[in-house]
């Protein structure tokens, strides 16, 4: 509970430091109406959401065992590389660069991090 009346205090304060630049700089111009707020509102809403699933899922996919096991099979895969893929959120695409396997003995393809994300 703290820790999440400190977010919204941080949250506050920055959208506070952002307003008072944009008011300084004249940057609404002075002729928006309520839809443009509102908006803005789910424009900005959106970004934050789609920043903090970006790097919540990067923690995600970083977190894979050295030589994870074939879902269908159980052999151990070998490392292919990265791949990005976005991933489609009701908040917009989020980017998300995860390790790729083959599995050597019935050749497939597949992401750990799909197996730790129903864990």
């Amino acid at each position: 509970m703290a820790k999440n009346h400190a977010r919204e205090e941080r949250i506050k304060t920055l959208v506070a430091e952002i307003l008072a630049e944009e008011e300084a700089l004249a940057l609404d111009g002075g002729l928006e109406n309520i839809n443009d707020i509102e908006d803005d509102m789910v424009r900005i809403g959106d970004m934050v959401a789609r920043e903090i699933g970006t790097r919540r899922l990067a923690r995600h996919t970083s977190q894979v065992c050295e030589h994870p096991q074939c879902p269908r099979c159980g052999s151990a895969g070998e490392h292919l590389g990265e791949q990005t893929r976005d991933l489609i959120t009701s908040r917009g695409r989020v980017p998300v660069t995860e390790a790729k396997y083959l599995c050597p003995k019935c050749r497939r393809n597949f992401f750990p991090s799909d197996r730790n994300a129903w864990a």
